[in-house]
């Protein structure tokens, strides 16, 4: 995983350059909460095109355990966090009628933070920084 943030955005990147079994998932976003990239900034974009599609039980932890404590790292600012996808990924988010209910709750207003998923990266940075709705 590479960390990368771009001042100039205000942007914070995190890369998975290569597929990583799944098992390893839960520590490497628990070491997003620890990059010092990732502190400064409440616009985040996590490029996961190359992760293997998602599992529910994965899923459901991203968006109710990890997003909050993420969002809590970037108080008083709101967390805008984009995932950049595989189109084949964002096919199997919108297909599977279980996945599909925890990221449209994940979407809903009420958060302390805003998610939103992309396969396209420069629709994910606009609307990362406010340029995009």
């Amino acid at each position: 995983m590479e960390f990368a943030y771009r001042p100039d955005l205000d942007l914070f990147t995190a890369r998975w350059p290569s597929s990583t079994a799944a098992s390893t998932a839960r520590d490497e976003y628990e070491a997003l909460l620890q990059a010092p990239e990732a502190l400064g900034t409440p616009h985040w974009l996590l490029d996961v095109r190359r992760r293997p599609v998602m599992s529910l039980d994965s899923a459901r932890w991203v968006t109710q355990d990890w997003l909050p404590r993420a969002a809590a790292l970037v108080l008083p600012a709101r967390l805008r966090l984009a995932f950049l996808v595989a189109p084949v990924r964002a096919e199997n988010l919108r297909a599977d009628p279980e996945l599909r209910a925890v990221m449209d709750a994940a979407y809903a207003a009420g958060h302390a933070f805003d998610l939103r998923t992309f396969t396209d990266e420069g629709a994910a940075v606009a609307w990362v920084l406010g340029q995009l709705d």
